[in-house]
């Protein structure tokens, strides 16, 4: 079992571990605007790996410049959820070949660039 919390370029790492993935990515974030994490999930979905993604129905991820249907023609799913109002979808978590979890207050996004954010990567922890 490891635990790493991460404060500094947290697009990166996220990256990294996405990178690692051989079967399954499981993502739920609210805000997705990356398009450098989304390519990496566009190319692991097309080499078989199995990604579904949450993310908040709103504005924020209709106006990004992210083609969330190009994931559904490879392969992936893409769920959005609430509203973006009165019904909000604000989880960070995402889950690879059921071995990492990554969590933590980072949404995917540009904006999170620039906030004080972090997350956690947990690894080879199965009950977690």
């Amino acid at each position: 079992m490891q635990t790493e919390a991460i404060f500094e370029n947290i697009a990166n790492r996220i990256t990294e571990e996405i990178q690692t993935a051989n079967k399954s990515i499981y993502i739920a974030v609210a805000w997705f605007t990356n398009k450098s994490i989304y390519e990496q999930l566009l190319l692991k979905a097309k080499q078989g790996c199995s990604v579904q993604l949450i993310i908040s129905n709103d504005k924020i991820n209709e106006n990004s410049s992210i083609d969330f249907e190009l994931l559904e023609k490879s392969n992936g799913k893409v769920y959005k959820i609430g509203n973006g109002d009165t019904e909000l979808m604000h989880n960070k978590f995402c889950v690879i070949d059921y071995n990492i979890v990554i969590t933590g207050s980072y949404n995917w996004s540009y904006k999170a660039e620039n906030n004080f954010e972090n997350i956690v990567i947990n690894s080879n922890d199965t009950s977690l």
